[in-house]
């Protein structure tokens, strides 16, 4: 009857866990409305009132400082800070506490029998109280756990690191996608409504042909390929238009400003369709690849992996050895039959996993490809790197030539343009063939301009090539003001390629 009544209890039990088991419940509407407008206020929310009117480094500034991305890589790093912490409280002895109520239905008594003779040698009696209050703590503490957590923790150190690298890594990206959007949207501010402009002017010929075909007053001929070429030259200012439109969106975008928020750039004298001065790049490839070298996070996150994989090779030979235990434990039982309620006993022991040691050979030749993985993997990063930098050269100094000669181009539009001007005043020029020369060279203007982004866009990815650091990653807590000061300083500097960081520092630390 008890084994019935056992097996109904076990069966209603399973039942009601199984009548509880959690259910998939999708996202309410109203909840998800919430949580995003909390998120939209929450990124909104340093953003400042009014047209905002940014110079280079206050755009550079705020993209470091209110970047989504950038935040979401600060907090990483704090992560793995605290993962350190928690690491290294993994060499202490584990303490427990255990504080229980014990109690029976009955009382228990119990009787001897002698082993000699087998007769009852003690009448049943009684040595533990019916409900009794039991405690224990107890302090254990392997020795070859601590020590193998103590270097794990080293391990963990350098994660941190790595997450730090890869902090600036996300930094460089943001500074390098934020110079160019900068430019690029500096070229829009400047150039759209010239563009604008000659395409009115454009619409405005083509109907003017219209008109003339229809009166006769110009042969046929002469009018289509006069259209022909308005039409191309209106095609090539469209395109300018579109490529020029998401210029701002882009750059807000990066700076966390909202869409609809004014902004205008200031570009300190550096008019794009103006003639502006390119920063000049100088040294030699050699030095800048070992600047690259020495200062790229990748590569110190790489050798950062290598002291990981070395110390792993020794952890999983120290992993077999037998480690000391230590048990400690303090009780106290509230049985009053007891002559002594309160006791500490211990225990000293030695412990040895028979898993470790079969698996010892595999795990050590693991450790070692792994660390020789490391090593293929840092030798491939450096080959890229040397690629990188002489590709990022090379594309620069290219564009720079380009650049050039796209103020040649201008020059030589704008003298053609002054002789069109003077052969209208005489009467030698008609105003159509007047407004194709004024669209030839406000076209090879805009050219120019692109031109001087493209250059621009080139030498923002030769200083995120070098691993360059525009702001100073030693003082994350600076303000607005003194953030852009720095920049400033560092866009100015002439010197800006060069480094003092050295990989053999790294190393050896």
């Amino acid at each position: 009857m008890n084994n019935k009544k056992l097996h109904l209890l076990a069966l209603l039990g399973l039942i009601s866990i199984t009548g509880c088991a959690p259910t998939a419940e999708p996202v309410d509407s109203a909840v998800l409305t919430e949580i995003i407008n909390e998120d939209r206020a929450q990124f909104y929310q340093s953003v400042p009132q009014g047209q905002q009117i940014m110079r280079i480094e206050d755009v550079l500034t705020r993209a470091i400082k209110h970047n989504l991305d950038t935040k979401v890589s600060e907090l990483d790093a704090l992560i793995a800070a605290d993962d350190v912490s928690l690491q290294m409280l993994q060499t202490l002895p584990s303490l427990n506490a255990k504080v229980q109520r014990q109690g029976r239905n009955n009382e228990g008594g119990s009787s001897s029998f002698s082993v000699l003779t087998g007769t009852e040698s003690l009448r049943p009696s009684i040595s533990q109280e019916q409900y009794r209050n039991v405690v224990q703590l107890t302090a254990e503490w392997n020795l070859l756990d601590a020590g193998i957590n103590f270097w794990r923790g080293k391990t963990t150190s350098d994660q941190m690191l790595i997450a730090q690298e890869r902090r600036r890594k996300v930094y460089q990206g943001v500074v390098q996608d934020t110079y160019i959007a900068f430019w690029r949207a500096a070229v829009a501010q400047n150039t759209l409504p010239q563009i604008l402009t000659l395409l009115d002017d454009i619409e405005q010929q083509l109907i003017n042909n219209e008109q003339q075909a229809k009166l006769g007053v110009s042969p046929l001929g002469e009018i289509q390929t006069k259209k022909s070429q308005l039409l191309d030259k209106k095609a090539q200012l469209t395109r300018f238009k579109n490529g020029l439109s998401l210029a701002q969106i882009e750059l807000k975008t990066l700076i966390a400003l909202p869409l609809k928020q004014d902004l205008s750039l200031d570009l300190q004298g550096a008019d794009p369709l103006q003639i502006s001065q390119l920063p000049t790049i100088e040294g030699n490839v050699e030095g800048y690849e070992l600047k690259a070298l020495n200062n790229r996070p990748e590569v110190r996150e790489e050798i950062l992996n290598k002291r990981i994989s070395s110390r792993d090779i020794k952890l999983s030979i120290a992993e077999t050895i037998p480690g000391a235990d230590l048990l400690l434990t303090y009780n106290h039982d509230s049985n009053k039959f007891l002559v002594f309620n309160n006791w500490v006993d211990g225990i000293v022991g030695l412990t040895a996993s028979i898993n470790k040691i079969i698996t010892a050979p595999t795990r050590y030749k693991r450790a070692q490809n792994i660390d020789l993985l490391s090593d293929k993997r840092r030798q491939a990063l450096i080959a890229a790197v040397i690629t990188q930098v002489h590709v990022s050269l090379a594309r620069y100094e290219s564009l720079s030539d380009d650049y050039v000669a796209q103020i040649d181009m201008v020059n030589h539009s704008e003298d053609i343009l002054k002789r069109a001007q003077d052969y209208n005043t005489t009467g030698l020029m008609s105003k159509s063939d007047l407004l194709n020369m004024q669209i030839d060279s406000s076209i090879a203007t805009i050219n120019r301009a692109f031109a001087y982004a493209d250059a621009q866009d080139a030498y923002g990815r030769f200083i995120n090539t070098l691993g360059i650091d525009l702001w100073d990653e030693n003082n994350p807590d600076l303000n607005i003001e003194n953030y852009a000061e720095q920049i400033r300083s560092r866009l100015n500097d002439s010197n800006i390629t060069n480094v003092s960081d050295t990989v053999t520092e790294l190393v050896k630390s």
